[in-house]
């Protein structure tokens, strides 16, 4: 339902209408590792209008001011015959191509909705097949690692040719200095960086550096923090762009850190666990990558809001 009002105002050469909107809003707040996100469902119809979508998200993601989240997924109508299409608002009002731990939840959800364990999803970065294996557990199609410049360069403001390959290139960072990152997409276009201990890096540094670096990232990036425990297991700490700040999970961070690890050597196994802050994934590495993990309702709620 929403409510509507104007406000004229007079300068000295023009009218502006200003134009309210209070809206109230259904949605159910799920998590995936304690990366949780915010879900309307669109299916339907329309609830938050295309104009408003954008500061709907900056307004309800803010924590300790409204529901907080790190992201708005809307669920609207497929556009090729798939169960849903899952549009990602960051707290920033951009709009993201994909998001893995939003896929899971967004499939847990139209898994209750429909009754279904096999979904097929719909996002920005392509048609992500989605299956339930276990209970509240998701195992989610990531499709292939693209880590060759002409797969990059619209993210990347750097002097390679399109067949080179962004994996372990030292790069000079402010800040930081030269260190050796790898440059890869999984959906979404990630750095990611070896250390020997991740817990007692400085993530909020490497941001600064990397994420916000917009000389050589001109939309941003989100960054991993890679540390490699065993042959088939990794910790990883991810500092998100759009969210821009650490996140307590990320399913494209962690499956580009798997898939990097596992094409160095690093790790042995082609099912890797990864660590994060708010618990664990698992990520099948193979000519297509797939990721399993948990996706939890949280509660259900209605907001009232104006845009």
């Amino acid at each position: 339902m929403l409510y509507c009002s104007a406000v004229y105002l007079y300068p000295l050469d023009s009218i502006i209408l200003l134009i309210f909107m209070i809206l109230d809003v259904d949605f159910v707040k799920y998590h995936g590792c304690g990366n949780d996100f915010i879900i309307v469902d669109e299916l339907d119809g329309e609830v938050v209008p295309e104009a408003f979508k954008s500061v709907f998200s900056m307004k309800v993601c803010r924590r300790r001011f409204s529901v907080g989240a790190d992201d708005v997924l809307f669920i609207v109508p497929s556009t090729c015959g798939a169960h849903g299409f899952m549009r990602v608002l960051e707290p920033d009002g951009t709009e993201a191509e994909m998001c893995g731990n939003g896929l899971r939840c967004v499939a847990a959800y139209l898994s209750e909705k429909f009754g279904l364990d096999k979904l097929l999803i719909e996002t920005r970065a392509g048609l992500k097949f989605v299956e339930k294996v276990g209970d509240g557990w998701f195992k989610a199609d990531m499709g292939v690692l693209k880590y060759k410049f002409r797969d990059l360069k619209r993210y990347v403001k750097l002097d390679f040719n399109d067949e080179d390959e962004l994996i372990a290139r030292r790069i000079s960072f402010p800040l930081i200095g030269d260190i050796e990152v790898s440059i890869v997409d999984t959906g979404v276009p990630h750095v990611v960086v070896f250390l020997e201990d991740v817990d007692g890096a400085d993530i909020s540094l490497y941001a600064e550096a990397i994420s916000k670096n917009k000389r050589i990232f001109p939309e941003g990036i989100c960054v991993n923090l890679v540390e490699v425990l065993d042959d088939h297991s990794l910790k990883v700490r991810t500092y998100e762009s759009g969210v821009w700040d650490e996140t307590y999970a990320c399913g494209t961070g962690s499956t580009a850190s798997a898939a990097i690890a596992h094409k160095l050597g690093l790790v042995k196994s082609e099912i890797v666990d990864i660590h994060v802050r708010g618990g664990l994934l698992k990520i099948i590495v193979g000519d297509r990558l797939q990721m399993i993990g948990p996706a939890e309702k949280v509660f259900t709620g209605r907001i009232r809001i104006e845009v």
